[in-house]
């Protein structure tokens, strides 16, 4: 496993060491697009969705999804499979989805529908945080439920669920563009769980 936060870590898609308070450099290949952390089968009713955001392919066989306590510890560690290449934004197969083992809903585009159970009973922690990386490890993109969760965010955290937003089966999703300006808090907002869409 690598270390993350340590002087001297592992760099980041801009090829700056994490911790660094350099400029950021939002991702123009593939993004975390949308979080839902709970849903109306709780805590493990849950997914990850990524988006191609480019107009070329994008191979992500082998990239890790790596899962952050509130505490900024991993927790978890998804390894996306072999095969997995999102195609040109616009284009079927442009989303993977990562569903959780209470997942409940549709899923639009169901290219790539990757099941995923966590180590943690709770899966991912409304507080927590998600962060997509490649095979060198470097963050291609992230989001943060919390300030205090420093290597997955970016800018501001982004507003975390609660059990109302269970109730109105919401997710932290971007915008219909997937824009990103490497602000997690403008970035993100709760909106009705679209899974592949």
């Amino acid at each position: 496993m690598l270390a993350l936060g340590m002087a001297g870590g592992v760099a980041n898609a801009a090829g700056e060491s994490e911790g660094t308070e350099a400029a950021p450099l939002a991702s123009s290949t593939v993004v975390v697009n949308e979080v839902s952390t709970r849903g109306l089968n709780g805590n493990l009713d849950e997914f990850i969705e990524l988006r191609n955001v480019s107009n070329q392919p994008q191979d992500v066989s082998g990239y890790t999804i790596r899962i952050y306590s509130p505490s900024n510890v991993v927790t978890d560690t998804i390894v996306l499979p072999a095969g997995t290449i999102l195609q040109p934004k616009g284009n079927a197969g442009q989303y993977a989805v990562l569903v959780g083992q209470n997942f409940s809903g549709t899923i639009a585009d169901q290219t790539y529908v990757i099941p995923f159970t966590l180590a943690s009973v709770e899966g991912i922690p409304t507080l927590g945080g998600v962060a997509l990386q490649n095979m060198s490890g470097a963050k291609i993109d992230g989001v943060a439920f919390s300030n205090a969760v420093v290597t997955p965010r970016e800018g501001n955290a982004a507003i975390p669920e609660n059990a109302l937003t269970d109730q109105l089966n919401a997710a932290n999703t971007r915008n219909i563009l997937s824009t990103d300006t490497d602000n997690n808090r403008q970035d993100f907002s709760l909106q009705l769980r679209t899974p592949g869409l």
